[in-house]
């Protein structure tokens, strides 16, 4: 039988924590037959597998943005796909270098006016979200281990799916990802990111649904926490597997949160 569209009206906000702004994609929403919601919201079907309404719109680069390269797929998909269960310490401790925040400082400051987080897939390249970087002329990656500047080098604004490349040293990459196709409701997932500002926080949660939108990109929807500074970061599986990109999150719910499917960087 098919299933019923997950319709949601998606828009771009401004979220401020600690001394940085990121942006942040926000999702307002009401459930079908709850009394009367705001006249701009639209009602939501949460059952499994549905889908979600296209970003296309919301998610262009405005006027007062610079203009991303185009969208190519610039380094190969890591080939590995790891099958042992790791403890969350042994997780962090494997993954905690491939994890960076991603710091925009403005056009004529060194203050950071946009941070967000990112994962290496590639000793020169590193994924994101684009609102994290849409204003970036210049990029800082930095963990516990490392720092280099980086730059825009592929972007897909109507996805939200950007490409980093680093401009000195290199990055200690994801080993294993899993495709979209693999996964399964109910699944354990961990969660490495920046949320305001604190960089490669580790949360857990579960898999809690699988959605797709009106053109056809596929999310992973996941209770673990995010807040601003989480967007860009990246979901795993129990063994280390890299299987989505935090790109957005429910306002006023209780954790209802979403990643883009890591393979769809790869497409």
């Amino acid at each position: 039988m098919k299933s019923s569209r997950f319709l949601v009206s998606l828009a771009l906000s401004l979220l401020s924590g600690c001394a940085v702004v990121e942006r942040i994609v926000c999702v307002p929403a009401t459930v079908p037959h709850q009394g009367r919601g705001h006249s701009a919201q639209r009602p939501i079907d949460v059952r499994p597998k549905t889908k979600i309404a296209s970003r296309h719109q919301t998610l262009l680069v405005s006027a007062s943005e610079r203009i991303l390269p185009a969208w190519t797929v610039p380094s190969s998909r890591p080939a590995t796909i790891l099958t042992s269960a790791l403890t969350p310490s042994e997780l962090f401790k494997k993954l905690n270098s491939a994890v960076y925040a991603v710091m925009v400082p403005g056009k004529m400051t060194e203050q950071v006016i946009s941070q967000g987080s990112a994962v290496a897939v590639s000793p020169k390249e590193a994924i994101t979200n684009c609102h994290v970087v849409a204003s970036a002329n210049r990029v800082t990656l930095a963990n516990s281990v490392a720092k280099h500047s980086a730059e825009v080098v592929s972007a897909d604004p109507s996805k939200d799916r950007c490409y980093l490349r680093v401009l000195d040293g290199g990055l200690e990459p994801v080993a294993g990802l899993r495709d979209y196709t693999t996964l399964t409701v109910g699944e354990v997932v961990f969660t490495i990111g920046s949320p305001k500002g604190l960089v490669n926080t580790l949360s857990h949660g579960l898999l809690s649904g699988l959605r797709s939108s009106e053109d056809n990109v596929e999310y992973i929807q996941i209770s673990a926490p995010v807040s601003e500074g989480s967007s860009g970061g990246g979901v795993f599986d129990d063994r280390g597997n890299l299987i989505g990109v935090i790109t957005f999150t429910i306002p006023d719910s209780q954790n209802l949160n979403f990643a883009i499917a890591a393979s769809q960087f790869w497409r």
